[in-house]
């Protein structure tokens, strides 16, 4: 081998396979679909509680807006699958370089800020680095959990730098909210028929802010 070579074993090829991107991109299409549709089913369970009756052009629209969710969740699939199923990740003892088929990038070690793990199925890693001196633009190098040598990557990286968790608390607290969006399925009605009995303003109001709750909850991450 000559002068300046690196022997094959140092570097480290990553990809997730078929499989597994069909998964991730399953789950993540699905989370999408929820999220712009929960807030939505909660704010239709609430409103006849305060004897608004929905109307046939109203259900129209609703039909319609639940047809473009599903054509819009079937394209996100589509294109996450084809995204995901060819994404390949290089990593060797200089650099992380990750290449789908529009879109290449680099992240060389010595410029590594930090590197972050995301738990959970749809988690992985993400490598930022330093900013650029003159425009501050940080690269992110992502690699998704469920290929294969998502070990090896991982042991390979730790050696770079410490890898940090991401903070329990915004965790704990989306899942707070979350649970507080499904019991307020199950209780909001009996209480807005309380809240209707005195002042419909006052319900309309507890109305838009469950509405609000939940489209923060079902935000993504």
């Amino acid at each position: 081998m000559g002068t300046g070579k690196r022997a094959p074993e140092s570097v480290i090829r990553y990809e997730l396979g078929a499989a597994a991107a069909r998964r991730r991109a399953a789950a993540g299409s699905a989370i999408g679909a929820a999220t712009a549709l929960a807030p939505v089913v909660l704010g239709l369970e609430l409103l006849p509680h305060l004897g608004w009756s929905p109307t046939g052009i109203f259900w129209a629209v609703a039909a319609a807006i639940g047809a473009l969710v599903v054509a819009r969740t079937v394209s996100h699939y589509a294109t996450a699958r084809r995204r995901l199923g060819a994404l390949r990740v290089t990593l060797d003892d200089d650099a992380i370089a990750t290449a789908t088929p529009s879109d290449t990038l680099t992240v060389p070690r010595a410029r590594v800020a930090r590197i972050v793990e995301v738990h959970g199925a749809l988690g992985g890693l993400r490598v930022e680095s330093q900013p650029d001196p003159r425009t501050g633009v940080v690269l992110i190098a992502s690699v998704p959990r469920g290929g294969d040598r998502f070990g090896d990557v991982r042991a390979a990286l730790e050696r770079w730098r410490p890898i940090e968790r991401r903070p329990r608390l915004g965790v704990g607290v989306r899942v707070l909210s979350g649970a507080a969006v499904v019991a307020a399925v199950f209780f909001l009605p009996f209480l807005l028929d309380d809240f209707v009995a005195r002042s419909k303003v006052a319900a309309a109001f507890l109305v838009v802010l469950a509405w609000a709750v939940a489209r923060w909850t079902m935000r993504g991450r």
